[in-house]
């Protein structure tokens, strides 16, 4: 039997790992799962005070191998469409469930693949090509913080990446938040007003949207940043006059 990867790995739908009764699935390599890639040397805020801009980082490309073993060729083909069936244009969550720290994930797409090497007619090995935009790990659930109208909290975030942050105004009023140090200024927003900092999984980058998804940008008071929500303890300050909840999801390079 082939070596098989220490972490359970699914791609969108996919399982990648599982023993069942006549399906046996193995990942039996993944590279490129490690670090993020960087694309410059430099380590800091940039001028506009947010956290390293999509120029500092690389696309990830992760090399994913794996072994399918069947009891009937008609079960081994079934995989084999499953993954002939993932499609190029569609982003993806690839998933690793691993004991230390849960289940992150990617959104990538498949640049090659899965080019399938039938060993008989019931087994075969299978290579994947995938490339992530961007290419930060998050937790697949995300974690929410609540700060009330001239508030401060303290709130300890998991991850070892700062992490974009959606905030959403609970009543309507101004904000005025800050988050180690990073300071977001806005006029009057109508309750159930997001600001996004940043990606998540499906977010836009940078938007501040009314609840009905009326562009609210033109709202910034300046001087501001765009905060991010730094691994370990956070203390979070609402000078503002509306009741915020803070939503992210702990990333990790």
């Amino acid at each position: 039997m082939a070596s098989q990867w220490p972490n359970r790995i699914r791609i969108g739908s996919f399982v990648a790992d599982q023993s069942a009764p006549g399906d046996m699935r193995l990942t039996t390599g993944v590279d490129g799962w490690g670090s993020a890639p960087r694309r410059l040397t430099v380590n800091e805020r940039s001028t506009n005070g947010s956290w390293f801009g999509n120029r500092d980082w690389a696309e990830r490309t992760i090399v994913h191998s794996g072994l399918i073993e069947c009891s009937t060729s008609a079960a081994a083909d079934a995989i084999a469409d499953e993954l002939a069936a993932l499609d190029p244009s569609v982003e993806y969550e690839y998933a690793v469930d691993k004991n230390s720290t849960g289940e992150l994930a990617c959104l990538v797409r498949v640049a090659l693949g899965p080019s399938p090497e039938w060993i008989d007619d019931s087994s075969f090995t299978y290579s994947l090509t995938l490339v992530a935009g961007d290419p930060f790990k998050r937790a697949l659930s995300a974690t929410t913080v609540t700060v009330g109208a001239g508030a401060t909290v303290s709130h300890t975030a998991a991850g070892t990446f700062p992490a974009e942050i959606e905030v959403t105004c609970t009543s309507t009023g101004t904000v005025d938040l800050t988050i180690a140090g990073l300071r977001l200024r806005t006029g009057s927003l109508n309750a159930g007003s997001k600001l996004t900092s940043g990606p998540g999984f499906t977010n836009p980058k940078r938007t501040i949207l009314s609840s009905t998804g009326v562009n609210l940008f033109g709202l910034i008071v300046q001087p501001m940043q765009w905060p991010a929500m730094v691994p370990g303890v956070n203390s979070i300050h609402q000078a503002g006059t509306a009741n915020l909840s803070i939503r992210y999801f702990p990333t990790f390079a």
